[in-house]
């Protein structure tokens, strides 16, 4: 179907008829939610030294907190996925976000560490129902040339929620003190739920087209065999920090991983073969533009936000910024985050993967440009180069991101969307895993080798700390940057000079 050939409004075959003003009204809601999770992902972090002091834990224990959300939430994402795509997508986000409310209460009232390791992991339950069920709702509402500026405003909120997120978990932390301020980052989700919750129980369509019968089936086997999968790869990764005491061992369960992912694969096989809907489709990942965004998704939220975290453990360590100063310095990222990602998503269509590859060294030039103020100038100057440079950085990623999220989708039908959107946020929660691990165990493995303590070491130290954690990010970037390329060379091959990079009307997208 060619995106041009319906007229503003028109709902192609497959989606829920709504007038547009009703469409656009459950385009914000679901995006805003899907933003109010992704904050979720990273303001927690700012609040883990609080944590300890409150809680008295120790590093394994603040680790425990981070993992169980990360592993709950990939845990989740592709059987929720599978089930909102089979017509009970409204019941899902209803149970979602009341799952979201009771969750976030518990850590925010929590006592002891388990009650709040207990809550993160239902958070992440909660997160993992909701999430890909936001796209679903678009892919249900949108067609045609309206998708993509759907998606180009859904890119928008997801590119100021990851920027945001230290920055508003620094506030919150400020707001309610050095060592009770955490608990305001849980407590304030709850009015936040229950304002979704109203919002979504009337903007949000009630109903669901499922176009085959075979959408219907579900793989209880395979969903195990993915989860235990999911849970032995992100294992290792969410307990690697780069301290001392990390174990080598955690990396043993990467054998048992493979093992289970063979059997998952053939599983999958087999059940396709009896006539069923396998959970992963492959279908979607022979869709060239769908499996070529899964990879620039999964390296650069490897590459962005392990910078990220680096710079903002060198802002406190070493020029002695609080949580909150230190997310103040990284908060134009956030504006410039909105604007790029904005101008990129009316633009994706023609453009395509240009802008993806412009924002990517965009992006890259404002890390650049930080790491040489903070080794090459005093503390005043390189804070203030820093701030300058973060709007370069939120820039390139508001690029990357919004125009990422219309490609990933393009060739997508509407049936699938929420199976699609679980496989996505599986593949960058991996993604983002790995390179939080690799970032911060090149800066702590740096900080332990020169100094033996994390607090005392000189700045110099802390400089080649940094330099190590962003060239780590950069190995990332560079599969990113190779992803893009190919990408691109690929698009052009199937085009005309005159005709525009649109996904949408190749039926060549395939292969």
């Amino acid at each position: 179907m060619e995106a041009g050939a319906m007229s503003p409004g028109t709902v192609p075959a497959g989606t829920t008829h709504m007038d547009d003003r009703s469409r656009w009204r459950a385009l914000y809601v679901a995006s805003i939610l899907s933003g109010v999770l992704l904050v979720g992902i990273s303001d927690a972090n700012v609040a883990l030294p609080a944590i300890a002091r409150s809680l008295h834990v120790g590093p394994t224990s603040l680790q425990l907190i981070s993992a169980g959300y990360v592993v709950a939430f990939g845990l989740t994402l592709v059987p929720f996925g599978r089930l909102g795509d089979q017509g009970r997508r409204h019941q899902l986000i209803r149970v979602g976000l009341l799952l979201y409310i009771a969750s976030s209460l518990a850590c925010g009232l929590a006592a002891d560490l388990r009650t709040l390791i207990a809550g993160r992991v239902l958070l992440g339950v909660a997160a993992g129902i909701l999430m890909p069920q936001t796209i679903g709702v678009i892919q249900q509402l949108f067609g045609g040339a309206d998708r993509g500026r759907a998606f180009g405003a859904y890119g928008v909120m997801t590119a100021v929620a990851t920027a945001s997120g230290p920055g508003i978990g620094g506030l919150l932390m400020t707001v309610g003190g050095a060592d009770q301020g955490w608990r305001w980052i849980f407590l304030m989700n709850v009015p936040v739920g229950v304002a979704l919750f109203a919002a979504g129980a009337r903007h949000l369509p009630r109903t669901q087209p499922v176009m085959t019968t075979i959408t219907r089936s579900f793989d209880p086997i395979g969903a195990v065999l993915l989860g235990v999968t999911v849970l032995l790869v992100l294992f290792p990764l969410v307990l690697t920090t780069g301290l001392p005491g990390d174990s080598a061992a955690r990396w043993s369960a990467l054998v048992p991983a493979a093992v289970f992912a063979v059997l998952f694969l053939r599983w999958e096989r087999r059940y396709l073969g009896r006539g069923l809907l396998p959970l992963l489709d492959g279908e979607l990942l022979r869709t060239r533009s769908y499996r070529n965004a899964l990879l620039v998704a999964a390296s650069w939220l490897a590459a962005g936000p392990g910078v990220g975290l680096v710079m903002m453990l060198y802002l406190q360590l070493a020029l002695g910024l609080s949580p909150f100063l230190a997310a103040l310095v990284l908060l134009p990222s956030s504006a410039a985050s909105a604007f790029g990602a904005r101008w990129a998503a009316r633009r994706v269509l023609r453009w395509g993967r240009v802008i993806t590859l412009t924002g990517l060294f965009t992006s890259a030039a404002g890390s650049l440009v930080s790491v040489l103020a903070v080794n090459l100038l005093a503390q005043r100057p390189a804070i203030a180069v820093v701030t300058v440079a973060q709007i370069l950085n939120g820039l390139g990623s508001g690029m990357v991101i919004s125009p990422n999220h219309v490609l990933l989708l393009s060739d997508v039908p509407a049936e699938k969307g929420s199976l699609a959107a679980s496989i996505g946020h599986l593949t960058q929660r991996i993604g983002n895993s790995l390179g939080i691990a690799a970032t911060s165990a090149a800066f702590y493995a740096v900080v332990y080798g020169h100094a033996g303590e994390l607090t005392n070491a000189g700045r110099s130290t802390y400089d080649s700390a940094l330099v190590a954690g962003v060239v780590a990010a950069g190995l990332f970037f560079a599969l990113a940057v190779w992803a893009t390329v190919t990408d691109l060379v690929r698009t052009r091959l199937y085009r005309t000079p005159s005709e525009p990079i649109d996904r949408t009307t190749k039926a060549g997208a395939r292969t």
